[in-house]
């Protein structure tokens, strides 16, 4: 039995108010205050409504602010696998120059504006029946539990209190993706032993804001503290899942794949504790690893989401939510379609797009010259044959829904409902190698490359079969798989907002290609200054924590 609940994913109405406080909780865009909360009908349903919206939006009119998808497309062109090749128009040029100064406070606000809506809904649920019943709070009211189904059976839950838990799961798993997300930005880059030395758990990283202290100033928390928020909020939304299901006997169903659900919640745990655990050693260095290989290989374990397959690499997949290996993503409809701000818009050559009229976003020349022959992800990139200005340009990967092929000013797509693709199964199978490479299980590493790889094989050339064989037989030392590991992330994922997290946690110099509109051909460093993000100035002004220790 599944049970579903219908979420339909628009905007509210929140009304603007002025930022003169501590910090930038009401940037452009607004956000729900307590006491229009309260008011609501359905309080849990219309707050998550707003909360969807703010993924995939971003205050302002800049056409290169568009939410989670803008984040991704700027962390892939920092870390240059994204390259800018002319710069007309201006978007997206401090990113090429792997300037992060113009966007720390774009996405500090971005992720702390969506705090406070989280924050205002988990205090005002706790006082609802459902929260009466289910939350376990201190004589000062502080949450220090729930009542899970299957450890108090005393208490009886209805079917509303099973829906308002899903939605429950769903804002606290908001607020643990937020803080994984603060914590990979703001935790400084980690220079091989040195950073071990230091420990996260001494590094300043950001404020931690939750329903008992939103309305209050708060000083800055280290990496260490963030990452355990982010871990406690995520594990939690997932039992929530996990617990209710079984107590129900019933399988949550979501109607759209913009739903945090059990699956999303595991995949981005995943990728908080892969990203966190290369600050660690010893026996906790294993134990995040694990927890990240557990909860990837619980989402690939469930057979709902297959491996995007050869033929259908070409013709569909990453404009799409119905595609099968789609884990989340966003369906644009005429409603919520961002135009020319969108990545379509940015990216897209079939598409109106600023890349159609001239500033393309393409592979990065060296990263294009790693693809061998037999692998058909070169296809995914635009050869440059037909037109020239073009070349290497994703057409291959990311094409307009609409108008896949033409790029003739009558024929493209100006209506720009192609949908954006937040999580794929590919990324987790990727997380597993990892993971497995980390605990030196190489046969268990190299495997979960394969499965993908084998589905990535040119058999149009001639010489496929004896040089991929020679690729997969290769991959028995733990050199051979993190070469792997670090080329499918970047391969496979392209475009998709790993990057920068990538060239992190691996700490591998690269180069620049050629291709590049800004410092071509450079050796670029993980641990050079471009890719720490600081604290906006801003917060530095109305917080008086940060104003007292300058």
């Amino acid at each position: 039995m599944k049970k579903s609940l219908i979420l339909t994913v628009a905007a509210l109405a929140f009304t603007l108010t002025a930022c003169d406080d501590f910090l930038e909780r009401y940037p452009e865009g607004g956000t729900i205050r307590q006491d229009q909360y309260e008011k609501l009908d359905n309080q849990l349903e219309g707050s998550i409504r707003g909360l969807y919206t703010k993924i995939y939006t971003m205050g302002g009119s800049a056409h290169d602010e568009f939410g989670k998808r803008s984040i991704d497309l700027w962390g892939d062109m920092v870390c240059s696998d994204i390259a800018l090749t002319n710069k007309t128009y201006g978007w997206l040029y401090t990113d090429e120059q792997m300037l992060t100064i113009n966007r720390t406070g774009t996405i500090w606000g971005h992720y702390y504006s969506q705090l406070h809506n989280i924050n205002t809904t988990i205090f005002a649920s706790h006082n609802t029946e459902f929260g009466q019943k289910f939350v376990v709070r201190d004589a000062n009211g502080v949450v220090i539990g729930y009542n899970w189904p299957s450890e108090n059976t005393e208490i009886q839950y209805s079917d509303m209190d099973y829906d308002n838990a899903m939605y429950y799961a769903q804002v606290i798993g908001l607020r643990g993706y937020i803080y994984a997300q603060l914590a990979k930005f703001y935790t400084p880059v980690r220079e091989s032993d040195k950073f071990l030395a230091d420990g996260i758990e001494d590094f300043d990283c950001c404020p931690i804001y939750t329903e008992a202290n939103m309305d209050s100033p708060q000083p800055l928390s280290t990496s260490e503290q963030v990452y355990n928020r982010a871990f406690e909020d995520l594990s939690n939304a997932i039992r929530v899942y996990e617990e209710f299901d079984a107590a129900f006997n019933t399988t949550f169903s979501r109607s759209s794949k913009l739903i945090i659900d059990h699956d999303v919640l595991c995949g981005i745990l995943t990728m908080a504790y892969l990203n966190e655990c290369v600050y660690r050693s010893g026996d906790q260095y294993k134990t995040h690893v694990r927890n990240a290989l557990k909860n990837a290989e619980k989402v690939i374990n469930s057979n709902k989401y297959k491996l995007l397959t050869n033929d259908k690499m070409l013709t569909d997949g990453f404009n799409s939510v119905s595609s099968e290996s789609w884990i989340w993503g966003q369906q644009v409809t005429i409603e919520t379609s961002g135009g020319l701000k969108s990545w379509f818009g940015q990216v897209d050559i079939h598409s109106y797009s600023y890349a159609w009229a001239g500033d393309t976003k393409v592979i990065d020349g060296e990263l294009r010259d790693q693809i061998p022959a037999w692998d058909k992800r070169r296809l995914w990139f635009n050869d440059g044959k037909l037109d020239s200005k073009y070349k290497d340009c994703p057409d291959g990967k990311f094409f307009s829904a609409q108008s896949p092929h033409s790029t003739d000013a009558d024929d493209i797509d100006r209506d720009w409902l192609s949908d954006n693709v937040f999580m794929r199964i590919e990324a987790l199978y990727l997380a597993a190698a990892e993971a497995a490479w980390r605990l030196d299980s190489l046969t268990v590493a190299a495997n979960y490359i394969k499965q993908i790889t084998d589905e990535r094989i040119n058999k149009d050339y001639f010489l496929w079969n004896s040089e991929y064989t020679a690729y997969t037989d290769g991959l028995t030392t733990s050199a051979a798989i993190k070469d792997a590991l670090i080329y499918n992330w970047r391969i496979e994922m392209w475009g998709e907002g790993y990057g920068l997290e990538t060239f992190r946690r691996f700490g591998e110099a690269r180069k620049r290609g050629n291709n590049h509109d800004y410092a071509k051909g450079i050796a670029i460093e993980p641990k050079d200054s471009y890719y720490n993000m600081n604290i906006p100035s801003s917060e530095s002004t109305y917080n008086p924590y940060l104003r007292n220790k300058e």
